[in-house]
């Protein structure tokens, strides 16, 4: 299967531009595992044949190589290898929903509730904490309006990380609309735009 993948994305060049050093968190990893379950008992089956090790120290660092390497893997196989960048943001775009349900994520929105402007900063915030290297920063340019900044971020700026944002807002109840820009593979801008909310018509 992964040299399909490679025919359809840039995976192969990609982790030859990725550091050995750069690492992301555990949490990350066993969220994989958890989509795979989410996907039918098939589809984890499959990833778990591929992957031996699929649970993992929430807070430990791991290979970011290893980590995309499985998500772009995972995606592949619920989704075919040519739809592998459609399969990796509906991937993250239901990331954060599923953490929402945890003992954490019902913490930490019982505290902010579902204000999108507040959680977009621990996102943010949390992003940067989870990897040791590069950086999320997330601002609010006009009302309604958000600028995304990623540096170093080696997981696909614009799928994966699209569809975490947009994640996010489906868990606070909001619509958005996303402008991806990137200066290169690995740095770029994603723009949030707030939409407004439909009046119901009696």
């Amino acid at each position: 299967m992964i040299k399909e993948i490679y025919q359809h994305t840039d995976l192969e060049w990609r982790l030859t531009q990725i550091p050995d050093s750069a690492a992301c968190r555990g949490v990350y990893f066993n969220m994989l595992d958890e989509r795979a379950a989410a996907f039918g008992p098939e589809i984890q089956r499959q990833y778990r044949d591929l992957f031996k090790l699929v649970s993992f120290n929430a807070i430990r660092l791991y290979p970011i190589k290893d980590y995309l390497t499985r998500m772009v893997t995972l995606a592949a196989i619920k989704f075919g290898p040519p739809n592998v960048h459609r399969g990796l943001f509906e991937i993250q775009e239901a990331a954060w929903p599923s953490w929402r349900k945890t003992l954490v994520g019902r913490a930490t929105f019982a505290v902010l509730g579902s204000d999108f402007d507040a959680v977009l900063r621990v996102m943010g915030g949390a992003v940067s904490k989870s990897l040791n290297h590069g950086s999320c920063k997330i601002s609010s340019t006009t009302p309604g309006n958000y600028l995304a900044r990623f540096t170093e971020q080696y997981v696909y700026i614009e799928h994966a990380m699209a569809g975490a944002l947009t994640g996010v807002a489906r868990a606070c109840g909001v619509n958005v609309t996303l402008d991806v820009q990137l200066r290169d593979p690995f740095n770029g801008d994603v723009q949030i735009h707030v939409l407004p909310k439909q009046v119901a018509v009696a």
